[in-house]
């Protein structure tokens, strides 16, 4: 029989899982976001089954839209791809203000025949979309950078500073073990408000420039607010702290409506060819149709075209 873990263990679990922080500084001059995002970051691996690269940028590409989609409001959401001609050529993060994140990345085998030393080489040239899906807009506002050094944290402040105006630093981390498995995920935004003076930024900056590795501070057990107080250079309050998880909401429905949209010939072609496994892009969750689903969805689409 498997021990259960005892009280003290389960509160230091939930104590120390996946979170997202916002605070503002006293003076109110800066607002900052942490993340730890290791166990999602974790399932998003283990979900798709990647090697030590695609897991290492994925994990930076779903904190960024985090740390992001800190500053939204409800199930507002932030969507951030990149789109380039590297090994790497497509990383996707959908993050929501409320704690869910869902991600997906696309590589070619190329990435493990060449020798590539720097995230430059791992993404080639390409673009840095980010999208906000907002409550008081019809469409998506979306703004477009190119991608410049490939890490994600420079192109994601990049894309503030240009694209918005926003003096911005974002510091993204994530470690992995010697099997390639990521060990810890994490990263903070610092973005400075109309009050703060150049002098002001570029305090703030340069003391964030000598920091050491985020992760470091999650190995010894803080939670993102602790860490904040180990590393900002300034008294802050705390504004909401949110709890993150790796979570799709795609579903078995969603999948045959879409299927629905077919031709009653091509239904049954795909039956015939067995062609009854559907997978999901963000979190590779398979579904299985029978027949008897494809009975179903054969007679709305004979119902509709009648």
């Amino acid at each position: 029989m498997t021990d259960k873990p005892d009280q003290k263990e389960l509160i230091k679990q939930l104590r120390l899982r996946d979170r997202v922080v916002r605070v503002m500084s006293k003076d109110g001059k800066f607002r900052v976001v942490a993340i730890k995002n290791t166990k999602a970051a974790q399932t998003a691996q283990e979900k798709h089954n990647l090697p030590a690269v695609p897991a290492f940028m994925l994990a930076r590409l779903m904190s960024g839209a985090s740390l992001s989609a800190a500053f939204l409001k409800g199930e507002e959401r932030v969507i951030l791809e990149t789109e380039s001609n590297g090994p790497i050529h497509t990383i996707y993060a959908e993050a929501l203000q409320l704690g869910e994140i869902r991600g997906f990345i696309e590589y070619s085998d190329d990435l493990f025949k060449n020798d590539y030393s720097t995230f430059e080489d791992v993404i080639g040239i390409g673009l840095l979309k980010f999208k906000r899906m907002l409550y008081d807009q019809n469409t998506a506002a979306m703004g477009v950078v190119e991608i410049r050094k490939g890490d994600i944290a420079s192109d994601l402040a990049y894309y503030y500073v240009q694209s918005e105006q926003i003096p911005t630093a974002v510091i993204l981390d994530t470690q992995l073990d010697d099997d390639g498995k990521i060990k810890q995920s994490g990263g903070l935004i610092v973005q400075g408000m109309p009050g703060a003076t150049d002098e002001d930024l570029e305090e703030v900056y340069n003391h964030l420039t000598k920091l050491g590795s985020i992760s470091a501070y999650y190995d010894k057990d803080l939670t993102p607010d602790k860490m904040l107080q180990e590393v900002l250079p300034f008294e802050f309050e705390l504004v909401k702290s949110t709890q993150l998880d790796f979570f799709c909401r795609c579903s078995k429905d969603q999948f045959t409506s879409k299927l629905a949209t077919l031709q009653v010939d091509e239904l049954k072609d795909m039956r015939k060819k067995g062609q009854n496994e559907l997978v999901c892009q963000y979190c590779s969750t398979k579904y299985t149709l029978d027949d008897a689903d494809f009975d179903k969805i054969i007679e709305e689409v004979t119902a509709v075209k009648n």
